[in-house]
């Protein structure tokens, strides 16, 4: 997989992760001699055996900068997506992820998702388990696991925005754009990995915490705690409307510009 670069979207924020997403990155796809670029702020790091190169992109305000900083940093047109908190579980099919590559190249698609997503309206392509999305569909973006058109990557995800904000104005962009999406519709055909992250809103989940324990990797699961599935109290639910006021303002006038430039 030389030619299809990892793009691995992260911060400093996270570099607690970093050892051990390489350690089982390296784990379960040893065979993997391709270039990793990791999204980094301000630190450096490496790992025996893996070709790691820091973007280093520096201290941004927003993390949809952060994120495109990144991508400025590649000159492949392609990448194959990967959020820090995608732990791989079992072992990579590189055979498996190579014909999807191949057939993502061939028919010059914007995207394939390797994991099943409720789309809306879908149409059975003529390779494996693949289908293709026809918009306007949900999800037509994601931060899942998946091959990208680096450019067209870039267009889903402004640099204002929180990745939550991106997976929600994403999908309109897509929808707008007609993004060329297909996806698996088998989970866990080419990496196995937990589709919602090992952290949700900073904090470990619970299937992870049971995985990590059962490969016996040694982690300080205190540093971090355990997420509780909470209902958050109304003044905390006002505080985050209006923080995000202004970037979602900004993403609908964006959206709103896409469709009247479209027409």
């Amino acid at each position: 997989m030389r030619d299809c670069p990892v793009f691995i979207s992260s911060s400093d924020a996270y570099s607690d992760l970093w050892p051990m997403f390489f350690a089982l990155f390296k784990k379960y796809w040893p065979a993997y001699d391709g270039t990793i670029y990791l999204n980094t702020e301000t630190k450096l790091f490496s790992y025996e055996g893996l070709d790691i190169r820091c973007t280093m992109v520096g201290k941004l305000r927003n993390f949809g900068e952060t994120f495109r900083a990144g991508l400025d940093k590649i000159d492949s047109p392609h990448v194959l997506l990967i959020m820090i908190d995608y732990f791989f579980m079992g072992e990579v099919n590189e055979n498996e992820l190579r014909g999807y590559f191949e057939y993502f190249k061939e028919k010059n698609l914007d995207s394939l998702c390797l994991r099943k997503n409720p789309y809306t309206t879908i149409q059975k392509l003529d390779y494996k388990d693949l289908n293709l999305v026809i918009p306007p569909s949900r999800d037509m973006f994601s931060f899942q696991i998946a091959f990208w058109k680096r450019e067209m990557l870039y267009e889903m995800v402004l640099p204002h925005e929180t990745p939550w904000l991106s997976e929600w104005f994403g999908t309109l962009r897509g929808n707008v754009i007609k993004l060329k999406l297909a996806y698996t519709a088998n989970n866990n055909t080419a990496i196995s990995y937990l589709s919602e992250g090992a952290l949700h809103k900073g904090k470990w989940v619970e299937p992870m915490v049971k995985f990590l324990n059962e490969i016996s990797y040694e982690v300080d699961f205190s540093k971090r705690g355990f997420f509780e599935d909470k209902p958050l109290a109304f003044r905390e639910r006002l505080k985050r409307r209006i923080n995000t006021l202004i970037p979602r303002s900004l993403s609908s006038l964006d959206l709103l510009r896409r469709k009247i430039y479209k027409k």
